[in-house]
C-alpha cells in the first residue's frame, strides 16, 4: 500500500491538525483543533494515544520546551499523493479520468471550479 503505514481515521484527523498548524503544536492545541474543526471531543489520554501511534508510524515527532510540541516529519502532500494514487489504481484501475468522473458524479463542480479545471486541462496539453 505504498511507502506509508495506513492511518486510522482518528490518527489521520489528528495528523491533519498537526499538518494544518504550520508550526509545532501542543496536545492541548490538537484537542482544541479536533473539536473546533471536526466536532470531535476526545479525552486527553485518547489524543496522546493517537499521537504516540503517529510517532510510531513515522508521521510525527516531538520535542520538549517546558511543554511537549509535536511536528510533522512526513509531508502532507506526499502522503495525500500516495493515498490518491492508491485509490486511483485500486478503485479505478489506474484511470485518472474514471476517478475524476466519479468525483464529479458525487459533487458537481461549480461554474468557477469548471473554469479552473478547463484552464488546467488547457495548460497540460
Amino acid at each position: 500500500m505504498g511507502r506509508f503505514s495506513e492511518l486510522s481515521d482518528c490518527e489521520l484527523t489528528t495528523m491533519k491538525c498537526i499538518w494544518d498548524s504550520n508550526e509545532p503544536v501542543t496536545a492541548r492545541e490538537i484537542i482544541h483543533r479536533l473539536k473546533k474543526n471536526y466536532g470531535l471531543e476526545y479525552k486527553e489520554s485518547t489524543v496522546y494515544t493517537f499521537i504516540k501511534k503517529l510517532k510510531d508510524k513515522g508521521f510525527a515527532n516531538s520535542y520538549r520546551k517546558g511543554v511537549t510540541f509535536y511536528f510533522p516529519i512526513r509531508e502532507e502532500e506526499e502522503y495525500r499523493g500516495t493515498r490518491l494514487n492508491f485509490v486511483r489504481d485500486f478503485w479505478f484501475k489506474g484511470s485518472t479520468v474514471d476517478m475524476a468522473c466519479e468525483l464529479f458524479r458525487l459533487k458537481h463542480p461549480t461554474p468557477e471550479e469548471r473554469d479552473t479545471l478547463l484552464k488546467i486541462l488547457e495548460q497540460s496539453s
